[in-house]
């Protein structure tokens, strides 16, 4: 399958930095795949906007449309209703020869980590001093997402959870509601996944404990965040947990390719970075998936 994979291109009505008429489309499309923020707002003329992106490509070559914060649900469903070779890709997904897409969006435009690692200071990499905050955050990533995978599996509960990773007595509630979250999360996922084979995850959010989930926004207090992780752990474990051959995402504004333990190097995770725009080659069955980068297409 030969995809053209957009995220993060936050167009603006007025803005002139970015010509959608003027946009060069690939030759031999399978599908367009819009992994979210494909606007910064929302409004009427954000949807016309959006409309005139989606109505770019051939009516052979089918738009999956991820909503992303910006341009979070319902959204997408009002700009791909009056296009009959598109669709909104929240909790959907899109069957092609060969390749089974799903798709995982936002619904709202705040995000907030269902488990805020500030909240915990066992698990805080800020107490580290800052030339070991990186490496400090990384390693609490780890520990959280092997937590957070036995819980999940049933291997654990979420008391002997929060013993394991240290969480104080007095922040035990918080970090239930944090593990009910993930939870219920990662079965909405479990839901989609389940009973399909090597799957392409369609996501906005990035998934937990890669090396693209960075805190990506800018000023004094989000600085001191820019080393923790930030994605999504449930669907980090939806995708440990089913047979996803890869996952495409942004959100994090950070380009990244990383790859699973599996032979073939699968799962695939791949985030296109701030304006992200690439052809993507998919074929599970012969082993295949590369991408031409970024900066090749614009």
């Amino acid at each position: 399958m030969r995809l053209l994979v957009c995220n993060d291109l936050h167009l603006k009505p007025d803005a002139s930095d970015h010509d959608v008429d003027a946009m060069s489309v690939p030759d031999g499309l399978d599908a367009v795949l819009v992994v979210g923020d494909l606007t910064h707002r929302d409004g009427p003329e954000d949807v016309q906007l959006a409309r005139s992106f989606v109505e770019r490509f051939d009516a052979d070559c089918p738009v999956f449309y991820v909503p992303g914060n910006h341009d979070h649900a319902p959204m997408p469903t009002q700009v791909v209703d009056a296009v009959p070779t598109a669709q909104s890709g929240h909790e959907a997904v899109l069957e092609l020869d060969g390749l089974i897409v799903v798709g995982w969006g936002c619904e709202r435009r705040s995000l907030t980590a269902s488990l805020d690692q500030t909240e915990f200071p066992a698990i805080d990499a800020r107490t580290a001093p800052r030339g070991e905050r990186r490496y400090a955050a990384d390693q609490a990533a780890a520990d959280v997402e092997a937590a957070c995978y036995d819980v999940v599996t049933d291997a654990t509960t979420p008391e002997a959870a929060a013993d394991r990773l240290g969480i104080r007595a007095a922040n035990r509630p918080a970090f239930r509601r944090a593990i009910d979250d993930i939870d219920t999360t990662y079965e909405r996922l479990s839901d989609l996944l389940a009973g399909r084979t090597d799957v392409l995850v369609a996501s906005h959010l990035s998934p937990f404990n890669t090396s693209f989930d960075r805190h990506h926004s800018k000023g004094t207090r989000e600085e001191d965040l820019e080393d923790l992780h930030t994605g999504s752990i449930a669907l980090k474990l939806a995708v440990r947990t089913h047979d996803v051959y890869g996952t495409v995402t942004g959100h994090s504004h950070a380009f990244g390719y990383d790859t699973g333990g599996e032979d073939g190097g699968r799962p695939h995770y791949l985030n296109l970075g701030f304006r992200g725009l690439s052809v993507v080659d998919v074929d599970p069955a012969a082993g295949v998936f590369s991408f031409t980068h970024p900066d090749a297409v614009r």
